[in-house]
């Protein structure tokens, strides 16, 4: 008999304007399903929001609707065919989030496994590691190498539970401008803003320092950021913990050096911009660091520049291959089979037997 293919019905509330990844993220994880042929609908608290800072057309729910009793049983919910993806940080309503059915857990920042740093939202780490091998849960998906890691030994959910998706940049908006560089340096401070102020002043204070200028990304459209990014030679990471880090990907996109911390997920990032000898990690807290990295590279553009904007050229283009959307895609389409298997081998007794799913 031939069961029909899965639904996924991905949880991204509450409804949330500001720029934040891993929302982006979770909309291309959905585009990706569609391109599998499969369903895929994303449930937020309004069925009509989109963030408005990047382009999405993916199929969505209210929360309210999805929640109606009347509502799921006319679109005939089963744990046989519908499975449920819920981020890292909705792990203390797994089991209360559509119980019964099975569910992925989109984990793009194992260091909010474990809470999100905020004391009342910390979670008994031995309560944690039980869900995660929760019956309903098929399979955990994480975005860096770092975390593939973490889940698949550290977890010990092993690699065959657990899937890293490739984190897809938009190649055709972050990509080198047509203009000159400026002697321009970007950063963005949401994430450990005194650290940012701190290496901004440090920066600021350094007799070689005139010429150069400081610029901010802070609640701007993609548009602008990618214009920004391109403009600048450096980009300055603040950002702890990270899952992967995609502004250090769209900065080494643009064309940028790379400069700060890894944030952990970051790390196969700043090693890539490492290869072409344009990124430096700095230990998280070493502000000053961060200023002798600057310096180097400051005496690098003066004395060999050609060969400074060859190297920044080359690794734009390994960043931008290494992390595609058809990267992104083939990397679902290659974990998609594992999780669905163990889907299959949830069908009751009178649908076993050579089973397979439609399409």
């Amino acid at each position: 008999m031939v069961a029909p293919l899965p639904r996924y019905w991905l949880a991204l509330h509450p409804d949330l304007e500001r720029p934040i990844g891993g929302v982006k993220q979770m909309h291309r994880f959905a585009e990706a399903l569609t391109a599998c042929g499969r369903q895929a609908t994303v449930i937020q608290e309004q069925a009509g929001f989109h963030p408005g800072w990047f382009r999405s057309a993916v199929a969505t729910i209210g929360l309210k609707q999805w929640r109606q009793q009347a509502w799921r049983s006319a679109v005939e919910l089963s744990p046989e065919r519908d499975v449920v993806v819920l981020p890292e940080t909705f792990l203390n309503v797994f089991e209360r989030y559509a119980p019964g059915l099975p569910k992925l857990i989109f984990n793009q920042n194992g260091a909010y496994s474990f809470g999100t740093g905020k004391p009342k939202d910390a979670p008994d780490p031995a309560e944690v590691l039980r869900l995660y091998r929760h019956p309903e849960l098929l399979h955990v998906l994480c975005v860096s190498e770092h975390d593939e890691r973490l889940l698949a030994q550290g977890f010990g959910l092993g690699r065959e539970r657990v899937s890293r998706l490739v984190n897809a940049i938009e190649p055709e908006l972050f990509r080198p401008g047509g203009g000159p560089k400026r002697r321009q340096i970007a950063y963005m401070p949401r994430k450990n803003g005194r650290d940012a102020a701190v290496v901004a002043a440090l920066l600021q204070a350094q007799p070689w320092w005139p010429g150069w200028q400081l610029v901010p990304i802070h609640k701007q459209p993609q548009a602008e950021v990618a214009r920004i990014l391109q403009e600048s030679l450096v980009f300055l990471a603040f950002g702890h913990p990270e899952g992967f880090g995609l502004p250090l990907a769209e900065a080494l996109a643009c064309g940028c050096a790379l400069v700060g911390y890894s944030g952990l997920g970051g790390r196969e990032l700043l090693a890539l911009g490492a290869e072409h000898g344009v990124a430096l990690e700095v230990a998280y807290g070493d502000w000053f660091g961060f200023v002798e990295a600057v310096a180097a590279f400051n005496r690098s553009l003066q004395n060999h520049q050609p060969e400074v904007l060859a190297a920044l050229l080359s690794s734009s283009k390994a960043v931008r291959s290494r992390y595609s959307p058809y990267a992104l895609q083939a990397s679902v389409a290659a974990a998609l089979p594992q999780w669905e298997a163990r889907l299959r081998d949830r069908l009751p007794a009178d649908l076993m037997g050579g089973v397979a799913f439609a399409g």
